[in-house]
């Protein structure tokens, strides 16, 4: 554990951990971004978002985030595993949900109101 601990760098820990929720944030920015200017008076676009590409940036996003999961899934049932490697996984599986709780919406509107 504390071998591992020191091979592997702050930054590198750092980054990690907050992996999954930076890409969680992208996939936000991105997707309510392009939803508000496809829904602008100046870039209005006939029947709303562009829901293929919402959709495609939300499923690519999901399963970055349900991969991070998948490979940290050991770190939750190891009780020598560090307080780093543990959120890691536990906030992988968080911004997976949040990626799909963020996403469905988009995905149902069916024009700019």
């Amino acid at each position: 554990m504390a071998a591992y601990a020191r091979r592997e760098g702050f930054w590198r820990r750092t980054l990690g951990v907050t992996l999954p929720l930076l890409v969680w944030i992208g996939h936000f920015v991105f997707c309510y971004g392009l939803a508000a200017a496809q829904c602008s008076p100046r870039g209005l676009r006939a029947g709303g978002p562009d829901r293929l590409l919402l959709g495609g940036v939300t499923v690519a996003a999901f399963a970055i985030c349900a991969l991070m999961a998948w490979r940290r899934r050991a770190a939750l049932l190891d009780r020598h595993a560090g307080l780093a490697r543990r959120a890691g996984a536990l906030l992988a599986l968080l911004a997976a949900i949040a990626i799909a709780w963020a996403g469905i919406p988009l995905l149902l509107v069916d024009g700019c109101a």
